[in-house]
């Protein structure tokens, strides 16, 4: 489970520190053995400058890798909440990927985004992996053009980036161009020296309002029969070219949407509709990434 930790949100003053909801998470997850992959993103007013916008990054990167070490101190593997809720088996968050989509203005405002982003990489790779040394750090994942921003990303000038793992997110109306933009990232990482690097798609996803609303954005949107067709067929490519591509981690976007209603194409997206009157409706898709994934 992806699971957001919004810097914000969990330290809106320097020091306070606001686990609920996070802490309310990581426990529902541990009670059905579920692992988290913990997304660190955002960035409090306080420590960017006094901009109320979350997604204007840090000024000093070292602040954000103080705050990915306070997350492994509460959820890692000798985290203060596992003291504080004996009753529940521990699953530490051992996986923590740093910010989202970095190369799309709307989620890190300082573009062009390599130089500023690199420095929160290397703030919070060094700080996880004090905090837990066996912890993976992944590369945020990027989207469009994921490979050509891994590539510049990758090529920006300074020390050697390190991380465990890269992410993408392969969005695409058909799925064998949603398995080619994996192909074009496992090919930037090789033609860097990275070719042990493997790779973790962390959103992926095909939205089922064909027919609930408009406009529709090239050919992404499709009914729920086609969701359920497309995911099946994508998992179908992704297992069988999965040792060539080092591919490690998929994750499919998302879990429970709305479904009516909104203007927004990824609130179709999930495998069940979610109702207001808190129904769970099981879609198509959902029977489809049981049998996929089961199998």
């Amino acid at each position: 489970w992806r699971v957001e930790f919004a810097w914000d949100l969990i330290e809106p003053q320097p020091g306070t520190f606001d686990w609920a909801k996070t802490d309310r998470k990581v426990l529902a997850a541990a009670r059905q053995r579920i692992a988290v992959l913990g997304l660190a993103l955002r960035a409090p007013a306080w420590a960017n400058g006094g901009d109320q916008d979350p997604f204007v990054p840090p000024a000093d990167p070292r602040r954000f890798g103080a705050f990915t070490a306070a997350l492994v101190g509460r959820y890692g593997p000798s985290g203060s909440l596992w003291r504080e809720n004996p009753d529940v088996a521990a699953v530490p968050v051992r996986d923590w990927e740093v910010w989202n989509e970095p190369n799309l203005r709307v989620y890190f405002r300082s573009q062009p985004f390599e130089r500023p982003y690199a420095r929160l990489v290397r703030a919070a790779y060094g700080a996880i992996k004090r905090a837990d040394p066996k912890a993976t750090v992944l590369l945020a994942s990027m989207a469009n053009d994921s490979w050509r921003a891994l590539a510049k990303l990758l090529d920006a000038p300074g020390p050697r980036l390190r991380f465990d793992a890269a992410g993408a997110h392969p969005f695409s109306g058909r799925t064998s161009n949603a398995l080619k933009i994996v192909r074009l990232n496992r090919e930037v990482l090789d033609r860097r020296g990275r070719s042990k690097v493997p790779l973790w798609l962390t959103e992926l996803t095909w939205s089922s309002a064909k027919g609930k609303k408009t406009p529709l954005t090239q050919n992404w949107e499709t009914t729920e029969a086609g969701q359920a067709e497309r995911l099946t067929s994508i998992y179908r490519l992704l297992l069988r070219d999965r040792k060539r591509l080092r591919l490690e981690r998929v994750f499919w976007y998302t879990w429970a949407t709305v479904d009516q209603g909104s203007p927004n194409s990824f609130d179709y997206s999930g495998l069940v509709q979610m109702t207001p009157d808190g129904v769970r409706r099981e879609k198509p898709a959902l029977s489809a990434f049981r049998r996929i994934a089961t199998r």
